[in-house]
């Protein structure tokens, strides 16, 4: 039973891992919507939480189904932790609790049926990220967030530790229309918890080309709760 048991694991881990880097671009901000499995409703397919925060969902199984039969793993568990918090007939409730940081996916099944499965991805960041789809100021030329990460920041010094952390953007061209303004660029603003702006960045591009990936990395404020791109 347990090597039966163990061959299930690993089975879902390996679906979960390939789901994971299928889905390296973090939920940025979309209604949730349900994770309909085989047999397996989640009450969403997306959560994402910030450093020192949690979170909930639920997994309902089909009328006179047992949710205590219920399990769930994570791809990485140092992204997040998921505990069972309670069970009542066919419906089971999770918490998810912030791990380092990053983007994962969890599986919850069916001990008895690993096929009754249904997919969550969770992303845990340290700064709660408001980016909207159109990045911008010309509505003919603009870009799209394609990932994000936080990287610790390594600059020590006496002098130098105002910071948390650095954030890593990666953002792509998806439309180019008008020639006159190939110099593109938008802003983002680093807030505290009253929403005091504590730093003003700014994502540029000399030369825009569609297609194109650019990059920009920022220096995270110690009381950085929020980070905000400006849109249309």
């Amino acid at each position: 039973m347990k090597t039966r048991l163990k061959k299930i694991i690993c089975s879902i881990l390996t679906c979960a891992l390939t789901l994971s880097a299928a889905a390296s671009m973090p939920a940025i901000s979309s209604s949730a919507k349900e994770s309909v499995g085989s047999g397996l409703i989640l009450s969403t397919d997306s959560i994402t939480i910030v450093a020192g925060a949690s979170a909930t969902f639920t997994a309902v199984l089909g009328d006179g189904f047992d949710a205590s039969r219920l399990a769930c793993v994570v791809a990485d568990p140092d992204v997040a932790a998921i505990t069972p918090i309670a069970y009542a007939g066919n419906a089971a409730a999770y918490q998810v609790n912030y791990g380092s940081g990053g983007t994962t996916v969890a599986a919850v099944y069916h001990l008895d049926n690993p096929a009754v499965v249904a997919y969550v991805t969770i992303t845990a960041s340290p700064l709660v990220m408001e980016i909207p789809s159109r990045l911008g100021t010309n509505h003919d030329n603009y870009c799209a967030l394609v990932s994000y990460e936080f990287v610790p920041y390594d600059f020590k010094y006496a002098d130098f530790n105002d910071y948390q952390s650095i954030l890593k953007l990666q953002y792509q061209c998806t439309s180019y229309k008008d020639d006159a303004f190939a110099k593109w660029g938008c802003y983002g603003y680093f807030y505290d918890a009253a929403g005091n702006v504590l730093s003003k960045v700014h994502l540029y591009c000399s030369s825009l080309s569609k297609g194109r990936v650019y990059h920009s990395e920022f220096n995270v404020p110690v009381n950085a709760v929020r980070f905000t791109v400006e849109g249309f």
